[in-house]
Formats: structure tokens, C-alpha cells, sequence
């Protein structure tokens, strides 16, 4: 799904504008969207049209408008998403209060606005039983990104006060860790390493104070790879060290996937590990 657009006030109204761009977007959007929303999309109607001699007839418009949701039905058989409800936006070829059903197809723009969308979040979670969110509402906050995808997650994860809320959460924690490597690895070279052979050799030397690795490498599927970094992670940690196992899923592990799956800050200098072949 497409986020094109997004509006919201902290615990008030808001905005969105999205594009469905597979059957699967339609389907998450007939479930968002609700009794008492509105919806405005560009949508064909016919309209009846005087004619020289007196008489009517008929043609079929383009034009835009908002309806006050009353039905939501989802085809998917035909991969659109139909909604019928009272047009509130002012047009020369409907009235305000006139019926619609607005049909919306794969990558047709619309913009659902709803008066709280964090409150309906919390509803859809209790009516459909959504433990994990029932159970942890308090700690949900609203924040704003610049689009909808998941890389996103890097921009909201490296605002302050958003760092500032989570910040004894492990997500926040292994963010920083991530960043302090990245700011050591511009700052002082010799006390940032990454990659297998350099940070083994940076272990050997009990210069490692934090070793950051993919769970990629800490579970893999081979027994003699997987056991070789579990002992690693276990010895940093006995040698006084921290250690931090980054999600593959999650952007910050994504990030460190780059460089190998691996890496470290260290305790001290190490310069000659640049002569040390990766």
C-alpha cells in the first residue's frame, strides 16, 4: 500500500491519502475503513443535461467527491472496494446529501479522513481480540513519518523524542548501539571494526566492549556457523562486554546486514586491523 499523504493531530482527527496496490491493500482498507468516516475519490456519475429543443439527456462525468461512509462492501473477485454513503463535498452535479457509491480499483488515490484514528485502532483490537495490543495501549504512541514503508521505521527510530519514550526498550536500545558504531566509525576508525575475521581477532585481543550481530548469524542454519557466534556472543558478555542481536526484519538490522552481520565498538585502538584481510 501506497501512503501518498498523511495528516493526523495527536489523538484527534486525520487524514491519509492512499494507493491500493494489490488485493491485499483493498482487503486492509475495507477492514479501516468504518461506519461514519469519509472517503473522497474521483468517481463517474451520470447527470442529466438539457438539450436545444427542450429535451434531457444523459451523460457520464468525471468528477470528485466525499462521501459520509454508510456501507463499505469489498469485491474481491473483482478487486474493488465499494463504498455508499451521503456526499458532503460541494459539486455542480451533486447535491450535498445526494447517495453515492463511490468504487475504488487497484491505484486509484483516495483519501480516508476519520475523526481518531488512534482511537480506532484501539477499537478494532478489542473487537476482534487483539491481545497484544489490548495489553500494551498505554505504551502505543502516534508519530509522523514521511511515508508508509518500512524504511521509514529508521526515520521515526532516529527522532529524539521518540528515542527519548522508548529508550529502555531493546528496539531503542539497539538503535543507538547501531548509531553509536556508525559515529565511532567516522570519528575514530581504529575503535570501530566489522566483518568476521576483524572482529574475531578485535575478541582475541579482549578489545571488544559492544558486539552487534544479526540473528541471521546468532540462529543460523548451519550448526558448526551457528555455534561459532553463539560462543562469541557468550564470551564478549563474560569478558565484561555487551552484546546486541539485531532482527533481520527490523531496519536497524537490515542496516547492519550490509556490513557483514557483524560488528563491534572496542575498548581501545586497534589500527592494524585494517592490514588484516576481511
Amino acid at each position: 500500500m501506497k501512503i501518498v499523504r498523511r495528516d493526523f493531530v495527536r489523538n484527534g482527527p486525520g487524514s491519509i491519502k492512499i494507493v491500493a496496490e494489490d488485493s491485499d491493500d483493498l482487503w486492509y482498507a475495507y477492514n479501516l475503513i468504518a461506519t461514519g468516516d469519509s472517503v473522497m475519490a474521483v468517481t463517474f456519475r451520470k447527470v442529466q443535461r438539457e438539450v436545444p429543443g427542450g429535451g434531457r439527456d444523459s451523460e457520464r462525468v468525471r468528477l470528485k467527491l466525499e462521501v459520509q461512509v454508510e456501507e463499505v462492501d469489498y469485491d474481491k473477485d473483482a478487486s474493488v472496494l465499494r463504498i455508499r454513503g451521503k456526499n458532503i463535498l460541494e459539486n455542480e452535479h451533486v447535491k450535498i446529501g445526494a447517495f453515492h457509491t463511490l468504487e475504488l480499483d487497484l491505484k486509484r488515490p483516495f483519501v480516508l479522513r476519520k475523526d481518531q484514528f488512534h482511537r480506532h485502532l484501539l477499537l478494532e483490537a478489542e473487537r476482534r481480540q487483539l491481545r497484544a495490543i489490548i495489553e500494551n495501549k498505554s505504551r502505543i504512541i502516534l508519530v509522523h513519518t514521511n511515508s508508509g514503508y518500512r524504511h521509514s521505521l529508521g526515520e521515526v527510530l532516529n527522532a529524539p523524542n521518540v528515542m527519548n519514550m522508548i529508550k529502555d526498550t531493546k528496539a531503542a536500545k539497539e538503535v543507538k548501539a547501531l548509531n553509536d558504531f556508525f559515529t565511532m566509525l567516522s570519528n575514530d576508525p581504529a575503535r570501530a571494526c566489522y566483518g568476521p575475521k576483524h572482529v574475531e581477532v578485535a575478541h582475541e585481543r579482549m578489545a571488544v566492549q559492544t558486539l552487534l550481530i544479526t540473528d541471521e548469524l546468532f540462529r543460523n542454519s548451519d550448526v558448526k556457523t551457528r555455534k561459532k557466534y553463539v560462543d562469541l556472543v557468550e564470551s564478549v558478555k563474560d569478558s565484561g562486554g555487551e552484546a546486541f542481536i539485531f532482527s533481520s526484519m527490523h531496519v536497524s538490522g537490515e542496516q547492519l546486514a550490509q556490513l557483514t552481520g557483524i560488528a563491534a565498538l572496542l575498548r581501545f585502538p586497534l589500527p592494524d586491523l585494517e592490514d588484516i584481510e576481511m
